[in-house]
């Protein structure tokens, strides 16, 4: 999928674009669902507020007993980080024309994952958003980069994606994102300075320069790609029986590989699932992951032998060539 020029022109100028269509129906609906039975106790969003609407207390202390971190794919959140295990949900990353739209953002064909990562948010037991309406306001490059942002951004910062599993509306807690305020950050640092990788705003109202926020809406089956140092925050739901999913990937330019270290515990790394993953993947997603490409002088026949014994069942004939 190749981007247009008014898309890559809204991406240098916004710092954010939401691409539709991306992904098929037919792959986000089980993805969906795999997202839904993770965040609720094996059951369907549906099932979760008929069985949890009527005893609200009782819910809070059920959900209370899951940990912070696990808590971010849902009120039961069991598989958080990428690859989940889920097989709809972790196949997403291989979709070609998503890969590509990283690619053409990020201005290389040679881009590496940091992150992976499922996010939910559900109007029964939603608390992850500030008290009014201008706090809360902040950057998402700490997240993987302990550097401070840097005036040239589309080189230094990274890429976040979220891939839209059902469509997110108004009513539904969408982010709220300052358009252009990726190149306004100087303002902020010359009134906030000294952080790291991260920027915090505790007023909006402090910098007007940055414009209104505006909400990120959009259809099942779009992804929305942002800069990590674009300022947004969280809003509450103004409809609780709503929730807001979405699968996020994280992306760097390979160059950046030195300083995009993701600073968040992935277990998911050193995983059987991630092994097993990784044996029936693509050639494409193993670059993402920092592979080298088929071709390379690596895969000499004693590297392809140990490959074989290390990952039983992978496909060798595109190394191979």
């Amino acid at each position: 999928m190749q981007l247009t020029t008014e898309q890559l022109t809204a991406w240098k100028q916004d710092g954010i674009i939401v691409v539709p269509n991306v992904f098929s129906q037919e792959t986000i609906v089980p993805a969906l669902e795999a997202v839904e039975r993770n965040a609720y106790d094996g059951l369907t969003y549906a099932e979760y507020r008929a069985k949890w609407d009527p005893q609200p207390d009782t819910l809070k202390s059920a959900y209370e007993k899951n940990s912070d971190m696990q808590r971010l794919a849902g009120p039961f959140g069991k598989a958080v980080h990428f690859p989940t295990g889920m097989e709809a949900v972790d196949k997403l990353i291989e979709n070609e024309s998503y890969l590509g739209i990283a690619q053409q953002l990020l201005g290389s064909e040679e881009i590496r994952l940091s992150y992976g990562q499922i996010f939910l948010r559900e109007g029964l037991t939603d608390s992850r958003h500030s008290e009014h309406p201008w706090q809360g306001y902040h950057i998402d490059n700490a997240t993987n980069a302990a550097l401070p942002p840097h005036p040239d951004w589309q080189r230094y910062g990274y890429i976040l994606s979220a891939i839209f599993v059902h469509d997110i509306e108004l009513d539904g807690a969408p982010m709220l994102v300052c358009p252009g305020s990726q190149n306004k950050l100087d303002t902020i640092w010359a009134k906030y300075p000294g952080r790291a990788g991260g920027m915090g705003i505790p007023d909006l109202r402090e910098f007007k320069e940055l414009g209104d926020p505006v909400p990120l809406t959009a259809k099942a089956g779009s992804v929305a790609f942002r800069s990590s140092y674009l300022v947004h925050a969280a809003q509450p739901f103004q409809n609780k029986s709503r929730q807001r999913g979405w699968m996020g990937y994280h992306f760097h330019r390979a160059d950046n590989a030195d300083w995009c270290k993701t600073t968040r515990p992935v277990p998911g790394w050193s995983s059987p699932q991630y092994m097993k993953f990784l044996a029936r993947t693509t050639p494409a997603v193993r670059r993402v992951l920092g592979w080298p490409r088929p071709g390379d002088a690596y895969y000499t026949p004693e590297a392809l032998a140990r490959l074989e014994q290390a990952y039983p069942g992978i496909d060798l004939e595109p190394y191979r060539q």
